[in-house]
């Protein structure tokens, strides 16, 4: 469609005459008619009062018109300055719009990285086991080492006899307080750690480690790849998106 045209399909959409029109535009009929005709280009001024006349806003105008169309339209000032305005408009949010892709791909993969070396979420298990309840006063290995606080069984019979009975007597009670107790952590509490009971303390040595998989690594991979294809994706349509 040319500028003509649309004034024609405007005047006659309003029911107006080519003398009404022109009356309303403040020009002369023949110069209308050159416009209608597209032998002539309207001053910016006339352009102005164009627009009033067919209560028409100057957005409205250009989007009526394909690119091409509008490209003859910019010997025109005011046509001239708003697609200036429009073209600056759209380039800082194409700017934006890839800082913000960008943003969302490096953040995709902190999270997938994160996620495959369990950053957030370990997946190392460390076992720890106590034997028992260690009374106040006592070693903190007395499970272990209590037949260190027994003399060797050295000098008289009688003197042996009653140091091996002292040590029955320990060993069975040992026995009697043995309650084992398992903990596990996602956390290297070293060799050994020593946690406050009811009774006395219990001493934890670490026995072992195992690798086990968390649902929170998953996740975190798949947001990862979820928000590098999502922004990816984006980032090939950006043009259809600054559209809107």
């Amino acid at each position: 469609m040319t500028l003509g045209d649309y004034i024609k399909d405007k005047r006659a959409t309003m029911q107006l005459s080519q003398p009404q029109l022109a009356e309303q535009i403040g020009i002369e009929q023949s110069y209308l008619s050159k416009l209608e005709n597209d032998k002539s280009l309207p001053s910016n001024e006339v352009f102005r009062r164009l627009l009033t006349a067919l209560n028409l806003s100057l957005p409205a105008f250009i989007a009526a018109f394909s690119a091409q169309e509008i490209q003859q339209l910019t010997a025109i000032a005011d046509v001239e300055f708003y697609l200036k305005q429009q073209n600056s408009k759209q380039q800082r949010h194409s700017g934006w719009l890839v800082l913000s892709l960008s943003f969302v791909f490096a953040l995709g993969a902190v999270c997938f990285y994160a996620g495959f070396q369990a950053l957030c979420f370990p997946e190392r298990l460390y076992q720890y086991e106590s034997r028992g309840v260690v009374l106040p006063g006592e070693s903190a290995f007395v499970f272990t080492d209590w037949n260190e606080s027994i003399p060797d069984p050295v000098g008289s019979l009688e003197r042996i006899n009653q140091i091996w009975q002292k040590k029955a007597e320990k060993e069975q009670e040992i026995y009697q307080r043995l309650a084992q107790l398992t903990e596990h952590s996602f956390e290297n509490l070293g060799q050994y750690y020593i946690r406050t009971v009811e009774g006395g303390s219990r001493t934890f040595e670490y026995k072992t480690a195992s690798r086990v998989n968390r649902t929170g690594n998953t996740v975190l991979q798949l947001l990862g790849l979820f928000l590098m294809v999502f922004s990816a994706v984006l980032s090939l349509g950006r043009k259809a998106l600054l559209r809107f």
